[in-house]
């Protein structure tokens, strides 16, 4: 009877070194899919967490204290929210440290809006891997463990460069390069219209070209530096015909959608009135969105500070009589804006074609 034959030494080591691998790649596997569960419930504890706040406000008409948010539950009155705030899922991953992996709450302008702050491994759907803020404008990449603070609305944006152009308060185009920021409701606005790009004289139109134009009323840019720029639709969308593109806004802002300025106008309404969604102003009419153009104008309460800076269709037009705002959505070949005229407390709904050239006010995603 023949003997049969044993394995060799070698080939044991091979079959033990394949062993060895394929437990490797399982460990990593099975490590790696940890990690990405943890990101997965760190990023849906936060949005559970900015759901309850919201309600928090709604019925409180602020946002938790410091010292709320440290009892561990989110309570007000009667009504519960959360009766366990969740905690950061453990350990840390990716470049998240003991401090950073940590649901950190803030209240902010005197509870007008919060900061929480927490830090995932990976990449979650569209957010970044590393430290991260959650406000009422949503949730973006932030700095928590020393550098830069994270922004909070009210604070000041500086825009050093903008698609290509380089940001510059000098001849020939007299950039507004620092603007305020102001927290109206839920909504993060900028402080004041949009003046970044290349001036160009009016009877060239705004042209993809790669790079960005604007046009200041009367062809002198003393009104670009007092009311803000004007900007032609195609311009101010960057060539995008879609909802909220971030078009001429700096990175984290974009072009206001006609329901996101409907927000800003019902928020400011005085009750019981309100303001049509679906409206299209073609006059004054008293009663409609009560006051809230007052509130929206140079000096009005809600601090948006609306410069009656007129616009451009074939010719300038109505400095000091009427201004317009451009959303970001169409009807066929004309796009709605909002409108104020001097003197009057209504907010208009209006829309015009792509190429009249008005004013650009840019919303916090």
């Amino acid at each position: 009877m023949k003997p049969k034959k044993a394995f060799t030494l070698v080939e044991l080591l091979v079959v033990i070194a394949i062993i060895g691998i394929l437990a490797t790649i399982s460990v990593i596997a099975l490590n790696s899919a940890r990690a990405k569960s943890r990101d997965a419930k760190r990023v849906a504890d936060v949005k559970q967490i900015n759901t309850a706040l919201e309600l928090f406000f709604n019925d409180a008409g602020r946002y938790p204290t410091d010292q709320e948010w440290s009892s561990g539950s989110l309570e007000y009155g009667s009504q519960t929210y959360l009766s366990i705030i969740p905690g950061a899922s453990s350990p840390a991953d990716g470049s998240c440290d003991d401090t950073t992996n940590s649901f950190s709450y803030t209240q902010d302008n005197s509870g007008e809006s919060y900061t929480l702050t927490f830090c995932t491994g990976g990449v979650v759907g569209s957010l970044t891997a590393g430290e991260l803020c959650a406000t009422p404008s949503g949730i973006a990449a932030c700095s928590i463990g020393g550098g830069t603070p994270p922004f909070v609305c009210g604070d000041q944006i500086t825009i050093t460069s903008l698609l290509g152009h380089t940001c510059d308060t000098d001849a020939p185009d007299y950039d507004t390069c620092t603007y305020d920021t102001i927290q109206i409701g839920a909504q993060c606005w900028l402080a004041g219209n949009m003046n970044v790009g290349t001036y160009v004289i009016s009877s060239e139109d705004q042209d993809d070209d790669s790079n960005l134009e604007k046009y200041c009323y009367n062809n002198d840019t003393d009104n670009c530096l007092s009311y803000g720029a004007l900007y032609q639709w195609d311009e101010t969308m960057q060539y995008s015909t879609s909802e909220g593109a971030q078009g001429i806004c700096p990175t984290g802002w974009h072009i206001p959608s006609d329901a996101e300025q409907n927000t800003l106008d019902q928020y400011l309404t005085d009750l019981p009135n309100s303001c049509d969604p679906a409206r299209i102003d073609t006059g004054y009419i008293d009663g409609e969105c009560a006051n809230a153009g007052t509130k929206l104008a140079i000096g009005g309460s809600s601090g948006f500070n609306w410069p009656i800076a007129g616009f451009y269709k074939s010719s300038f037009q109505s400095l000091s009589a009427w201004t317009y705002i451009w959303s970001s959505s169409i009807s066929g070949q004309s796009a709605y804006f909002r409108g104020l005229l001097a003197g009057q407390p209504t907010v208009y709904r209006v829309y015009d074609n792509w190429n009249v050239g008005v004013s650009v006010r840019c919303l916090q995603d």
